[in-house]
């Protein structure tokens, strides 16, 4: 009796262990986050028409930041990246995932157009994932504002022509892709509400941050990196197309404390009261990162701050968040 007793609390043991087993080789991993620029300055300083060698120097900085990036991205070896840009093709009120399998487009550099100077990116997009993604988000809330574009035919149909892809999506690519050939992307496109409405969208930014992270931790099983495509404020010269702010720089400064400490209040708080004069590209993407890194936790990341500079009228950003 005390035999058998035995022997059914060992094989009980034995399914628990399993069952956790099961459980931990199923789940989806977020191996990290980068935050890297748009800008076709970084993309190719070469080409950087400026006599200010401090400026050349900054460019070239973020350049390499963004190349070093791309290494590290490919060192962790994910099989997917989901990439939120805030220059795609963009809907009034929604966000939108790509659905087509693959995505082709160009970017050219500042002072240098396309033709000459063009950059291409061929990606390959998981619009199956993406539709799973938007059905399980809708799921959880009705009416919420996500949803999907697929060009030219029926979503993610396979022989469809590629999504067009513009700087928001090729600059960070460029530097991705090279290293990584074969992982999968996901793009998410920033509703272009963002223009005027960033603060209001807050909550809702960080409601979607911590369902994109849930989903990859507990309904997929797949390796994921989070790359946010952002400038910062375009507001830093009066010569610059939008003018010059005194918000410019301490906004890109509070955006560097959110970095370095993965500091909420210097996202959440103080930029959000400077974006609406710094004027920055990016915001809505880092407050949804910020939504994606609480869900883990934010005493998990181990944060990097490589570059933020503004060697022109824009200021341009390379971070990282890498779990502990």
């Amino acid at each position: 009796m005390a035999n058998r007793l035995l022997l059914s609390r060992i094989l009980a043991a034995l399914l628990a262990f399993w069952v956790l087993f099961l459980e931990i080789c199923s789940a989806g991993e977020l191996l990290g986050a980068f935050v890297m620029p748009h800008g076709g300055i970084a993309l190719d300083p070469r080409y950087f028409n400026t006599t200010n060698s401090t400026a050349k120097a900054e460019a070239w900085a973020l350049h390499e930041a963004c190349q070093q990036v791309g290494r590290e991205i490919a060192a962790l070896e994910p099989s997917v990246i989901l990439l939120s840009t805030p220059h795609g093709v963009a809907d009034l009120s929604n966000f939108q995932f790509y659905l087509n399998p693959r995505g082709y487009g160009w970017a050219d550099t500042d002072n240098c157009d396309c033709p000459p100077c063009c950059y291409n990116v061929s990606a390959e997009i998981d619009g199956p994932l993406s539709l799973r993604i938007i059905e399980s988000l809708l799921q959880k809330w009705p009416g919420a504002n996500v949803s999907g574009l697929a060009a030219y035919g029926p979503p993610a149909q396979e022989d469809a022509e590629p999504f067009p892809l513009r700087w928001g999506e090729v600059i960070p690519l460029h530097f991705i892709l090279p290293h990584s050939p074969l992982t999968r992307v996901m793009v998410l496109s920033q509703p272009s509400r963002r223009y005027n409405d960033s603060v209001a969208m807050i909550p809702e930014l960080l409601q979607l941050g911590h369902d994109l992270q849930s989903y990859i931790k507990s309904e997929t099983t797949e390796r994921v990196v989070v790359v946010i495509s952002a400038d910062l404020a375009h507001t830093h010269l009066s010569s610059g197309p939008y003018g010059y702010s005194n918000a410019s720089e301490p906004f890109d400064l509070a955006v560097g404390e959110w970095v370095k400490g993965v500091n909420g209040t210097a996202l959440l708080e103080t930029a959000a009261v400077l974006v609406d004069r710094a004027l920055s590209c990016g915001y809505t993407g880092l407050v949804m990162l910020h939504g994606v890194l609480q869900a883990v936790g934010l005493s998990s990341w181990v944060p990097r701050l490589y570059a933020n500079y503004h060697p022109s009228y824009y200021g341009m950003m390379v971070a990282s968040f890498l779990p502990k």
